[in-house]
């Protein structure tokens, strides 16, 4: 049985993106000598994407091909006409996503890789649809932005499973949720 996983980046007081959405912090930010904070390993055990239509967007500007072609990929969207263009992309209504993940569970043993962003992450949380978290802290502040965790997600309780430093002084803080 697939599990999701959220795996994303977050400055160290706490953002995933300046207000604008802009990742110039993240981008810019050196990869360790030997490794890609995880983002490999990561990739072999997915089989699904989701993502908010903002990170969809995001991805779409960085100007480079569709990185997430061989995985179906969801994009959660409050546009009722919207056709994503990239291949095996599919667009998804908040209120649907709950279905779409239980129905992956049942039928995939790869995991669902919940990209971002923070709306379609704190839909996960308080649905209790999210087993695991890699969140890799950069250390940088950028002072405002969007915040990982939105105001006012719902208690859930987490185990910290696993932390990997890095050269660059980035750490990867590993968590999987612990049952009610």
């Amino acid at each position: 049985m697939s599990k999701t996983v959220l795996y994303i980046a977050m400055s160290l007081d706490g953002y995933i993106a300046r207000a604008d959405g802009n990742l110039d912090w993240l981008t810019s930010f050196p990869l360790p000598p030997t490794g890609d904070y995880g983002y490999e390993t990561l990739l072999k055990g997915i089989g699904t994407t989701i993502m908010g239509r903002l990170t969809y967007d995001a991805l779409l500007s960085f100007g480079i091909d569709w990185p997430y072609s061989e995985y179906d990929t969801y994009i959660v969207t409050s546009q009722h006409n919207f056709v994503p263009t990239t291949p095996k992309s599919h667009a998804a209504s908040i209120d649907k996503l709950l279905k779409i993940v239980e129905q992956i569970k049942k039928v995939d043993t790869k995991d669902i890789w919940l990209v971002g962003g923070g709306k379609v992450i704190a839909e996960c949380i308080h649905h209790d649809c999210l087993d695991k978290m890699i969140i890799t802290v950069i250390p940088i502040m950028i002072g405002d932005g969007i915040r990982l965790f939105t105001e006012n997600m719902v208690e859930s309780k987490w185990k910290l499973i696993d932390v990997t430093t890095f050269s660059t002084g980035a750490v990867n803080l590993t968590y999987e949720r612990l049952s009610h």
